[in-house]
Formats: C-alpha cells, structure tokens, sequence
C-alpha cells in the first residue's frame, strides 16, 4: 500500500498496510469514548437555564419602593384635629361641616362662658346637683340631648368663627319665665361688628344700625307670654343663607310641631365672626345643639399653626385597624329539622 521510511522501528509497516482492519475497532472505541464524554460534560437544562439567565436582565418583580405620603390637606387636618379646634369631633363633607355637642363638658372646650353673681353656665349636665333644679330643668325633658344648663345669668361666646353660610339648631326649655327676662343670641360677633336676635322675635345689625322686628302677631307680644313653658321647650332654628337671616321656631300643631318663621332679613354678606349668647333673669335648657356650616379654613389655618408651633398638632391619619382572623375549628352545625324530633313527637 504506501510505507514510511525511517520510522518503521517505531511504527512497523505492517500495521498501516492492515489499518484498515485492525484499526478499525480503536477507531470506534475512541468515537464512543469522546462522545460519551462529550455528553457528561454538556450541561444539563438547569445549567442551560442558568447560563441564559445569566445574560438576561432579571425580569423578577423587584419591590418598588414605597412612595412618599401626600401632605395632609387643611382639611383633613381640621377633621383630625376638631376637638381641640371646636370641642367635639368635626365632620366635613363638600366644604360644610359639622359639629354637635353633647352634655359631657365638651361645650366649654368650644365655647368661653362668664357667670353673673349667683349664675352660672353649666356644660357638664351632671354637674347640676340640685334636686329641684334637675326636676325643673332636666327631667321629662326626652325631645333632646341636653348640651348645657344657663343658671340665672351668664355668656357664652364660641372660639371659631362661622362665615356667611350656616345654620344652627337647638331645643330651649324655659320652665319659669317672667317679664324681667332677657335673652340675647349673638351671630358674626367681631368687635363691634355682630348680629343678635332678642328671643327670636328680631333681628338687630349693628353694622348698619338695622332692626327687623317680626310681623306675626303670635311672637309680637314679650316672650313670657307665649314660649311653650313644657318639659320638652321649643325648637329654634337660625339660618343665614343666600343673603338672607332667617329665625324659625316650633310650635305644637295637635300632635306635631309645625316649624314657624318668625323673623327674617336680608344681609349683605356678614363677615366671619363668633357665635354665643348671653341672658339674665331666669333658668333654662338647650339641647342637642347643633351648627351646620360653611367651613372656615382661614379661622382654621390660623389656629392650627399655633396647634403646629405648641407641637399639638395631629399630622398622622389613624392606621387602619387589620380584620380579625377566622375562627378555627369547624363550623357549629344547627339542629336538622329535615328529620323529625322524637323527643316533640312524645310530647305531642
């Protein structure tokens, strides 16, 4: 076949001349053998998955990170801080709010009263002691929930301001009441600028020196003379609205009360100012008052920097509380009425 000189000590010609023969078997030995090899060291598909992962971003949902909180607007600080702006906890919807006081002493966190010799104005119900002065004052009184008792003579005057918009509601019980009576409400009262209403039969605008009294004959006469003297008063609304000021009270028409406008005026815009009162000569009672309004945000922006300054302002929203878990165990099963009782069968 062909020969290879000078090397045949080393490789005998007799091998090549048979090669094809006796080499064939190592020939394939060594192909098995690189081929097995070659499977051992090729990775497996966790390797493959691996060493692509490897050159691809990571498309894993990472956690994002937690976005900052929005400021709080003056609203919603107000509503978090209403009782130490008004004494009760505040409501606010649509830019009114809302706020109602109970007799728990809460008045006097919301209001600044004087006394007048003997009189006194009491915001916490409980503290009216006298026997004879609870069965005069509060006693049979179910209509209402009483807010505060006025003692012979005293004031009031709120510590927030109500703007151009709102109404105000309360029940007045007045057991005794003669000719010596006085009651004054006071609206918008800023400096000398005010509004006030003498037992709702008038309407007095210190601004413009205005004085409105009311046409009905029924309240012309003093007060003395027609507020219903019962257990359960009378209810008197005050409303300011679209310009215009108008005082309503209740008036029992067989079994229900009918509400009666007894006086009403237009106002050009009263400027924002405090609410409150003040009277002399006689006892009474207010229940469930109430005062619906237009919210003042300046008033409210002003008191709560001095909240900020005094480092008494709520500036977190309350965490909401997590649900309670599941009760474990299995559900308690009622009886099966499907099947009779056999114990009600004996009965029977």
């Amino acid at each position: 076949m062909f020969e290879i000189r000078g090397v045949s000590s080393l490789f005998p010609s007799r091998f090549f001349r048979n090669f094809g023969v006796a080499g064939r078997g190592t020939v394939v030995f060594s192909l098995s053998f690189l081929f097995i090899l070659a499977l051992l060291c090729a990775p497996g598909p966790r390797e493959q998955a691996a060493w692509a992962a490897q050159g691809k971003p990571d498309k894993r949902a990472k956690p994002k990170p937690k976005a900052k909180a929005k400021p709080l607007t003056v609203e919603q600080l107000a509503e978090l801080n209403g009782v130490a702006l008004f004494g009760v906890p505040l409501k606010l919807n649509k830019g009114r709010f809302t706020v109602i006081y109970p007799g728990a002493g809460e008045f006097d966190k919301g209001f600044v009263s004087r006394s007048f010799g003997r009189g006194r104005v009491f915001s916490k119900i409980a503290d009216v002691k006298n026997v004879s002065h609870r069965k005069l004052l509060i006693d049979g009184h179910s209509k209402g929930k009483a807010t505060l008792v006025g003692f012979l003579a005293g004031s009031t005057l709120s510590r927030f301001d109500l703007v151009d918009d709102y109404k105000i509601s309360f029940r007045m019980r007045i057991p005794k009441l003669g000719a010596g009576g006085r009651f004054a409400f006071l609206l918008n009262h800023q400096g000398g600028s005010f509004v006030q209403t003498n037992f709702f039969q008038d309407i007095i605008i210190a601004a413009t020196k205005t004085k409105v009294r009311t046409k009905d004959k029924r309240f012309a006469s003093p007060a003395y003379r027609w507020f219903d003297k019962g257990p359960q008063g009378m209810p008197v609304v005050i409303v300011c609205k679209g310009g215009k000021l108008s005082i309503s009270i209740g008036v029992l028409n067989g079994k229900k009360e009918e509400m009666i406008e007894v006086v009403a005026t237009e106002v050009m815009e009263p400027p924002p100012g405090k609410i409150g009162f003040n009277f002399q000569g006689f006892s009474f009672l207010i229940s469930s008052l109430r005062i619906d309004g237009k919210f003042p945000r300046a008033w409210c922006e002003k008191e709560m920097a001095v909240l900020r300054k005094a480092g008494k302002l709520v500036t977190k929203m309350p965490e909401k509380k997590a649900p309670l878990p599941p009760l474990k165990g299995p559900a308690k099963k009622g009886p099966d009425l499907s099947k009779p009782d056999p114990e009600a069968e004996d009965e029977l």
